[in-house]
């Protein structure tokens, strides 16, 4: 699966490979698997299996729906713990009707060794389930295929100052066989349910008068009078900690 058309693809060999485990940290780590998961081209549900919601809050159907996804699509299980989550998890990658499972631990971290994340590994090779392993705290031993760092970064500014889709700073902090540390912006496009490389949609303002197809009468003319209304606001692309 491509991410930026580029260097971290180039990187990957490719693109994000589907079957296998990939694991996600930093404070915008629900954003980036949520957005993974809609950009997986598997068809069918995608399973989100946490420890637990009480501190963090469940995802959004509404926020969803924001970054082009269906919430029909999205089956939440609360496990009510790490080894009942691990347990479900581990069925559900067997299961080839699912185009991706997410895996929210910010429990005890140390529930989740090496020795889980290369089971977690081996089942998302041999039965082609997309994994992601959403973890907390620092990172630790794993066998999972790459370790992703995910922060939130500024979105560009549209027409008369409205905010533009959301963006993700990530970082391929590491990778099985292959580079790392290779870091980049880049800009969720909701209507393809893809990444776009943010340095590839730097613009500058456009006045609001273009951006409503305002045009002077006749030339020498005043500034074009803006239509009524104004765009729409940009939902934000987190998950449970706001409205995806």
């Amino acid at each position: 699966m491509r991410l930026d058309s580029g260097r971290v693809d180039a990187a990957l060999n490719g693109g994000l490979m589907l079957a296998a485990c990939h694991e996600i940290y930093g404070p915008a780590d629900t954003a980036f698997a949520l957005m993974l998961a809609l950009a997986c081209p598997r068809p069918g549900p995608i399973l989100w299996v946490a420890d637990g919601w009480e501190d963090n809050g469940r995802l959004h159907g509404a926020g969803l729906a924001e970054l082009g996804g269906d919430p029909g699509r999205l089956w939440l299980v609360a496990a009510g713990g790490v080894v009942p989550m691990l347990r479900a998890a581990g069925e559900a990658q067997r299961c080839g009707a699912l185009a991706c499972v997410v895996i929210e631990s910010h429990g005890e971290a140390k529930a989740i060794d090496l020795t889980v994340t290369r089971r977690l590994q081996l089942a998302a090779a041999a039965h082609g389930v997309f994994t992601l392993l959403l973890r907390s705290g620092a990172p630790r031993p794993s066998a999972a295929s790459t370790r992703w760092q995910a922060e939130p970064a500024p979105a560009r500014r549209l027409a008369a100052g409205a905010p533009g889709p959301p963006r993700l700073a990530i970082t391929l902090t590491r990778q099985r066989g292959g580079p790392a540390d290779i870091s980049l912006a880049l800009e969720w496009d909701r209507d393809r349910c893809s990444f776009i490389p943010a340095e590839s949609r730097v613009t500058a303002a456009t006045p609001i008068g273009a951006a409503f197809a305002k045009q002077p009468p006749h030339p020498g003319a005043g500034p074009a009078v803006a239509a009524s209304g104004t765009p729409g606001k940009q939902a934000s692309g987190r998950g449970r900690r706001s409205a995806a």
